[in-house]
């Protein structure tokens, strides 16, 4: 099977993943009451909202310049201790408050957005490059999905 037959999403429907995921997800943390946003960020595995926030924020920055890296020809770094990443992630923006991190999060959501309308079609075909945009686009939406956000 080549790489196009093996994969689930084009660039179209990772944006409209994007568009129903993504885009909605601050919205629908804000309808959650403190406490069932705490208990959100809690079976997620965080302290606090801002956590995950900071966790999916360094995900796609990672898999942008991974994408990037790669598309250059070079070697793109392996991803690593998954843990240690993700406490460097939350531990970056321990001081920032919930509005900085939620606008930080809207920022880079936007680029990643343009990311995907950007890149060539080519990446969509690499197995590798794919696998990390898809990984971040889709699966990590349903993985954080708000109790009250849509499926994907």
């Amino acid at each position: 099977m080549t790489p196009s037959e093996e994969r689930r999403f084009g660039r179209q429907a990772m944006l409209k993943s994007l568009e129903k995921g993504w885009k909605t997800y601050l919205p629908h943390l804000a309808e959650l009451s403190d406490e069932e946003q705490l208990a959100y960020a809690h079976m997620q595995g965080y302290l606090r909202v801002q956590d995950v926030l900071a966790h999916i924020i360094a995900w796609w920055e990672s898999s942008m310049l991974r994408t990037r890296i790669r598309r250059s020809g070079q070697d793109a770094p392996a991803a690593g201790d998954v843990d240690a990443f993700n406490a460097r992630a939350v531990a970056e923006y321990q001081a920032w408050t919930r509005q900085a991190v939620e606008e930080k999060f809207a920022t880079t959501l936007t680029a990643l957005e343009q990311f995907l309308k950007d890149i060539p079609e080519i990446i969509f075909e690499n197995s590798h490059m794919y696998h990390w945009i898809e990984a971040d686009v889709v699966d990590h939406y349903r993985e954080h999905r708000p109790p009250n956000g849509p499926a994907l």
